[in-house]
């Protein structure tokens, strides 16, 4: 009797259906993770705004209203990946925003910082 090695049409059907599913669900849970990597470093530079605001705030009585004006500020990749702003509130508030530059991997992502410690974002 002539035994033959190897799989089936149908098995391997099975498996790249499978594989199919898997990669179905994967894909868009990958994506989200990658986003929000990206966001962290909007994070990471709004919290340095936040901090080189207080120190403004402690020089000058008022906080600056705008990015250029807090010259003790560093920005990782300031304009590659995200720009900065500052947005004057009501009273003595601001918004600091960061948003990301379009025709890159950052477009759509987007962040916010409240100097009463409110915040959010979207990706």
């Amino acid at each position: 009797m002539l035994k033959r090695k190897g799989f089936t049409l149908i098995e391997v059907l099975i498996v790249v259906i499978i594989l199919g599913i898997l990669a179905t669900i994967a894909i868009p849970q990958f994506s989200q993770m990658v986003k929000r990597a990206r966001l962290a470093e909007a994070w990471t530079n709004l919290a340095a705004i936040r901090t080189a605001q207080s120190v403004y705030h402690l020089e000058n009585s008022a906080y600056a209203a705008t990015v250029a004006a807090l010259t003790d500020l560093v920005i990782q990749n300031n304009g590659t990946n995200f720009t900065y702003a500052i947005v004057a509130g009501a009273g003595a508030t601001y918004n600091a925003t960061a948003t990301g530059v379009a025709a890159t991997p950052y477009a759509g992502i987007s962040a916010w910082m409240a100097n009463d410690g409110t915040n959010g974002s979207t990706y």
